[in-house]
């Protein structure tokens, strides 16, 4: 095979030879007028021989080399999957304190707008020294919009179309003053009868925001019930128009429940990403969102949930070691679970610590997803946040 090739590139190779030859007798600032473009970029690299192979020896006619430009392809590499941070702290010291505990993030998403009343009101002011911070770091900053998990305020807004118009070019107007590289709308609560309303709206913005290169990402809750996405949210329409979709695989258990439980256990986080890849979510816009706390509940001697504390994942891990109870793998779960009594009452924590990030890490890497998104950073350890990242960019062994 080596020889074959070698025959059959000889002619560019004479080709090349004679027009460094001619190069030599015409000064620099007369080579672009003697050669179409391709041959005179390629004469002022006569020094490089292996530059000026890669672009002579291209079949093409004589035609399409005097108008195609000239670059130089860089070799392919496997697009890195997203690492978003949320983080609910609006100041400027804080969050750059925390965007410094976490190398590796490459999309921050600060919780700084909230769409608080009628013609497209919004309240919120985003940190400039951030969002310099980030760009100068090479990461976007994707801000949050919020309807504060109102529905039948959305409603009011959703059901008029020009209502939905005024949030749309004043959301807009914000993130291009702003330099934002994104939105990431946080809606939640919605209505059923929203369905259509909502999809024409994150389509709306979507075609506004791409208009000055900003990207949409919208958070979206798990199906109640999988395989029936007949909510609110339908997941085909909004991934069609957003560039991501942000699964929040959290919360399955928690204080309306009758039982304590794991906020977000293995098996209901994997049910979760494959209804929303099966109803219309491709697999390279989905964002996993994993939760950097547990619940700390308080138990009736039958099981039943008298109350609840969310703790940080450092919180929950420190409590733990504090009481020096004893935990257990729980592998159908994926998580891990202690119990403890204090001041007469009973406790129980679901502990989705270190290694069940790590198995969400991996499910999102072997499903080929976008990326993961942690709801928020400042809740764990630098050393949870290293095994999260370095568990999602490692190769799979599925490959």
């Amino acid at each position: 095979m080596r020889k074959k090739t070698i025959k059959r590139n000889l002619m560019p190779f004479l080709l090349v030879a004679t027009v460094i030859l001619l190069i030599l007798n015409v000064n620099h600032h007369s080579v672009s007028r003697l050669f179409p473009a391709p041959i005179g970029q390629a004469a002022q690299l006569y020094l490089a021989p292996v530059e000026i192979m890669a672009l002579m020896s291209k079949s093409q006619s004589p035609s399409s080399a005097a108008v195609a430009p000239t670059r130089l392809i860089p070799t392919t590499s496997a697009k890195q999957p997203l690492m978003v941070g949320w983080i609910l702290d609006s100041g400027a010291t804080n969050i750059s304190s925390v965007m410094n505990e976490t190398p590796g993030l490459n999309v921050l998403s600060p919780k700084w707008f909230h769409v608080d009343g009628p013609n497209g009101a919004i309240s919120g002011i985003p940190e400039r020294t951030i969002i310099q911070q980030a760009h100068n770091n090479h990461q976007q900053v994707w801000a949050v919009v919020d309807n504060g998990f109102n529905g039948s305020f959305s409603h009011s807004i959703l059901q008029y179309q020009d209502q939905q118009d005024m949030l749309i070019g004043h959301i807009v107007k914000l993130a291009v003053t702003y330099h934002l590289d994104g939105i990431n709308l946080d809606f939640e609560g919605l209505l059923p009868i929203d369905r259509w309303n909502y999809s024409r709206f994150v389509n709306e913005l979507a075609v506004k925001l791409h208009v000055h290169q900003i990207q949409l990402s919208v958070d979206l809750p798990p199906d109640y019930v999988a395989g029936t996405n007949n909510g609110p949210y339908n997941h085909a329409a909004i991934a069609k128009a957003a560039d991501y979709v942000v699964l929040m695989g959290y919360d399955e258990y928690w204080l309306g429940d009758p039982k304590a439980g794991p906020t977000a256990s293995l098996p209901w986080v994997r049910l979760a990403v494959n209804d929303f890849l099966k109803t219309g979510v491709p697999a390279n816009k989905l964002i996993l969102g994993i939760p950097f706390y547990a619940e700390d509940w308080t138990v009736n001697q039958k099981g039943k949930v008298l109350s609840s504390i969310a703790l940080s994942a450092l919180e929950s891990s420190q409590l733990v070691n504090q009481l020096h109870t004893h935990i257990v793998w729980n592998a159908k779960e994926g998580v891990y679970f202690t119990a403890y009594r204090y001041q007469k009452s009973w406790h129980e924590i679901w502990l989705e610590n270190r290694r069940t990030l790590m198995l969400f890490a991996e499910l999102a890497r072997n499903d080929k997803l976008a990326g993961l998104a942690s709801w928020y950073l400042g809740l764990e350890s630098k050393a949870t946040w290293l095994s999260v990242l370095h568990t999602l960019r490692s190769p799979s062994i599925i490959d």
